[in-house]
């Protein structure tokens, strides 16, 4: 027998997987008996090592999948889009001014920045007036 073969057969006598057929041509061959010793030779040298894990790591990481199986609402998932909703409402409200019934508030909100001087903000006050009083509509000073 070629030795690629004898050390398959060994891998599959090791894993249980040998057939009788099998296993009387291994048992036949000396050097497939001489690859036996050596592989139990090697086994023996290696030692055994304890691969159960501690107590407490087992119930952390039971502890971790229990918490994973949980569908959990997160706060992101639901209150992101009412917030996004709610910013693009108060932007579309703020950007329309439903309430132009008079140019009045304009004035105001000029007079509050504080750029203009008083006798000037009074001019602009008065030209305002005498626009509104040529103009038919309030919203045709939209058009100016």
């Amino acid at each position: 027998m070629k030795i690629r073969k004898i050390e398959k057969l060994l891998l599959l006598e090791q894993t249980g997987e040998l057939s009788s057929r099998q296993r009387r041509a291994l048992n036949a061959c000396p050097v497939a008996q001489a690859k036996r010793d050596e592989l139990k030779a090697f086994c023996a040298s290696v030692p055994a090592i304890d691969i159960e894990p501690s107590p407490w790591a087992v119930t952390k990481i039971a502890a971790r999948l229990r918490e994973e199986r949980r569908s959990v609402v997160s706060f992101s998932k639901v209150w992101k889009p009412v917030f996004l909703t709610a910013a693009c409402l108060t932007l579309v409200v703020s950007t329309f001014d439903f309430n132009q019934t008079s140019p009045a508030p304009v004035a105001v909100a000029v007079a509050e920045v504080g750029v203009w001087s008083a006798q000037f903000e009074e001019d602009l006050v008065e030209l305002e007036s005498l626009i509104l009083a040529i103009s038919d509509s309030s919203l045709d000073i939209m058009e100016m």
